[in-house]
């Protein structure tokens, strides 16, 4: 070898060797941020994981909403039923709420004879469901104009006996497991979405004592017509859905109640009652009674069996 390319090879010699290293630190550097990285999503996962089992122990099996809802669900079930039953409830309960560790969808609809055991609680539109859907036989209490304070001491209900009673003592003398109470609408006319559900669990603490076990829907509040809604401002669906966001978060903290979403059946896009349906604005017609009682015979549940 030349002197000339001997003195080359040597002036190059260490530019080659600082570009191996820097090679060497760029390469370093680029599997620490990829295991960086890694651990991170794996404790993202961890921390995920972990926050559902916290929702799978909790011993009431509740929680306040859709999401984490879900989750529940897939705690008390194994697969093929917790698919069937999901898939059925999306499908028939709109966006009704039941504790799945109590209870089970029926996953299939009622036939009228279902009614013959039940207990009805309400108001007006209580009366008209009862009237007007085309039901052969049920059973009731209503009173047109209530409201949820008012029932506790109205004597308006009587079993046929010539004693008229308010709707706690008739709820002592009634003799059934299943109760659906709709309360709410003469409610909104107060302006007091708290002390309605003041009221409300008075009723229901009085059904839970008299009749310990019975399954009890709560309804939720029905959409008003759009004009109805719009001149009648304490009656407007943005309030009811004030009133319903407050029932929904009481069954949730009782843990044993049935939220029954009928009100999503009957509104329109725009959030109003679906003119078909609907008759002054704030009564129903037969048509969307006969609608309220078809959703009622597909969302039932059955207690679980532990």
């Amino acid at each position: 070898m030349s002197k000339k390319i001997k003195e080359r090879d040597e002036r190059y010699e260490p530019k080659a060797k600082h570009l191996d290293a820097v090679i060497c630190v760029a390469v370093l550097i680029m599997v620490v941020a990829v295991t960086t990285i890694a651990l991170l999503w794996v404790n993202k996962n961890i921390i995920k994981n972990n926050e559902k089992d916290e929702v799978h122990l909790n011993e009431t099996g509740h929680v306040s909403n859709e999401s984490n809802y879900l989750e529940t669900e897939e705690s008390y079930k194994e697969p093929f039923v917790l698919d069937q039953e999901v898939a059925y409830k999306h499908a028939h309960f709109n966006n009704s709420w039941y504790n799945f560790s109590k209870y089970k969808a029926k996953c299939d609809k009622v036939d009228d004879s279902y009614f013959e055991n039940v207990c009805f609680l309400g108001d007006s539109r209580t009366q008209g469901l009862l009237q007007f859907s085309g039901l052969p036989k049920w059973n009731g209490f209503f009173k047109v104009g209530t409201t949820a304070a008012a029932a506790c001491y109205e004597r308006e209900y009587t079993f046929g006996d010539g004693y008229y009673r308010n709707i706690l003592e008739t709820i002592e003398y009634a003799d059934y497991d299943i109760f659906y109470v709709g309360y709410g609408t003469n409610d909104l006319g107060l302006g007091d979405a708290d002390k309605f559900i003041q009221d409300l669990e008075v009723i229901i603490d009085k059904i839970k004592e008299c009749h310990p076990g019975a399954i009890i829907y709560v309804e939720n509040i029905l959409p008003m017509g759009e004009a109805f809604s719009i001149n009648h401002p304490t009656f407007s669906n943005e309030n009811a859905r004030i009133y319903n966001a407050k029932i929904y978060e009481m069954c949730n903290v009782y843990g044993d109640l049935i939220y029954l979403d009928i009100a999503s059946t009957m509104r329109d896009d725009n959030g109003n009652a679906r003119s078909a349906y609907i008759s002054d604005g704030l009564h129903y017609n037969a048509e969307g009674y006969k609608v309220i009682l078809n959703f009622i015979k597909g969302a039932v549940v059955e207690k679980k069996t532990m």
